[in-house]
């Protein structure tokens, strides 16, 4: 695990400052009404505007990907911003050229600026080095014009784009700050530590467990979703073509690793005792290593299933979850997510520290009205390509790029 060194923006004197600050406000937005969906990323950075109030703040952030239907204007994120700080933010349909600067120019401390979609500048997503991002429009314009620059956006940690690595210095925000805590909390968790893994992304969360413990920062492993169908097939055990098909390639090209991390950790790792699936519209459920001839989709973890990990939950002091057990937005396929976030949420009453690796599972816990009972990381991949032991570009920024 890389070490975690950062400076945050919060020991810093930042009273009447210009401070330019990276956000990650991405939206799911309704195209035909020109309206944000739901903004659970723009209310996450409240607290870093509040901590920074007495400065005067530049927000640069992104809406979607380059050349997607929604990589659109920002005008609708300042709108939005601007429902819960009063009218305090401003908004500029520019990034970098005479507008943008002469608005920076003006701001005033207490005031603030959202710039427009900086993914609308196609350089953004392709540099390929810290250096190269350094020589960019974007931040030889921008630089001299602002005190500090701050990081806030978590759930981009994993990407090396100009507006998160580019900075001649670069400080930690509250989000980014919290996140990391969590990490190196959780690398070094209260035993027993137990880690459910669902939903996709068989192999990067394979990756994970694998990570974590040969570390010994894992006690059990609650393995669900496709991630269990991987193990699975690598142990022999067939999980039917409706199965395999959506690990094939990961299984071909790590199926002995698998094995063999399966092997030594056994004892460590819990598999489906019994899997659920759909006949004609209904739930029905069978025992693991019968799905195989069933070669039906799995759905969800069987009921003798959650009743074991719910009884391994219950032990635990320290819990992680990246990915929900079942697909959850299936009515069929919902009762194991919603069973064992309320078995998170009494292990954290009984003095547990819950982590979830935002996304579905995060969703999960909202949903089930426990979300103040357990921390929900805004960076599922982020996190867990941390959790994976990798130096992420945002680590190697806030390390190398210290304020002086």
């Amino acid at each position: 695990m890389p070490e975690i060194n950062f400076t945050k923006i919060t020991d810093m004197d930042i009273k009447n400052k210009k401070i330019l600050v990276r956000v990650d406000i991405n939206s799911s937005i309704d195209l035909e009404k020109h309206e944000i969906r739901s903004d659970p990323r723009i209310k996450a950075i409240l607290p870093a505007l509040e901590a920074l109030k007495e400065a005067a703040v530049v927000l640069i952030a992104h809406q979607s990907r380059f050349g997607k239907p929604d990589c659109i204007d920002l005008d609708l994120h300042a709108q939005r911003l601007n429902e819960y700080l009063g009218g305090r933010v401003k908004f500029v349909r520019d990034l970098f050229g005479d507008e943008a600067i002469a608005a920076i120019k003006a701001l005033q401390p207490g005031e603030i600026l959202l710039l427009n979609n900086v993914r609308l500048w196609k350089t953004e997503t392709e540099v390929k080095s810290i250096e190269e991002a350094e020589q960019t429009e974007l931040i030889t314009k921008l630089s001299p014009l602002f005190d500090y620059f701050v990081n806030d956006a978590f759930g981009a940690a994993h990407r090396a784009h100009v507006s998160l690595i580019g900075w001649p210095t670069i400080c930690a925000g509250p989000t980014v700050e919290r996140e990391l805590k969590m990490v190196q909390k959780l690398f070094k968790p209260e035993k027993p530590s137990v880690w459910l893994v669902g939903g996709a992304k068989a192999w990067d969360k394979f990756q994970a467990l694998s990570f974590n413990l040969e570390n010994g920062s894992i006690d059990k492993a609650l393995v669900c979703g496709l991630t269990a169908i991987l193990i699975l097939e690598a142990k022999g055990i067939s999980m039917g073509d409706a199965n395999k098909k959506f690990i094939a390639d990961d299984l071909e090209a790590h199926k002995d690793e698998i094995r063999a991390v399966y092997e030594k950790y056994a004892d460590s790792i819990e598999l489906p005792l019994d899997l659920a699936y759909e006949e004609n519209g209904i739930r029905k459920e069978a025992p693991t290593k019968e799905a195989g001839a069933l070669n039906v989709s799995t759905g969800d973890i069987g009921q003798k299933t959650i009743e074991k990990y719910k009884t391994i939950l219950k032990e635990a002091k320290t819990i992680v979850a990246n990915g929900p057990p079942g697909i959850f937005e299936n009515e069929n396929f919902k009762q194991s997510s919603f069973e064992i976030v309320e078995a998170m949420a009494a292990a954290a009453d009984a003095g547990a520290f819950v982590a979830i690796g935002g996304g579905d599972m995060g969703a999960v816990a909202e949903m089930s009205g426990y979300g103040d009972k357990i921390t929900i990381s805004t960076g599922g991949g982020a996190l867990l390509k941390i959790l994976s032991g990798k130096d992420l570009p945002l680590l190697q920024v806030l390390r190398n790029k210290m304020p002086k």
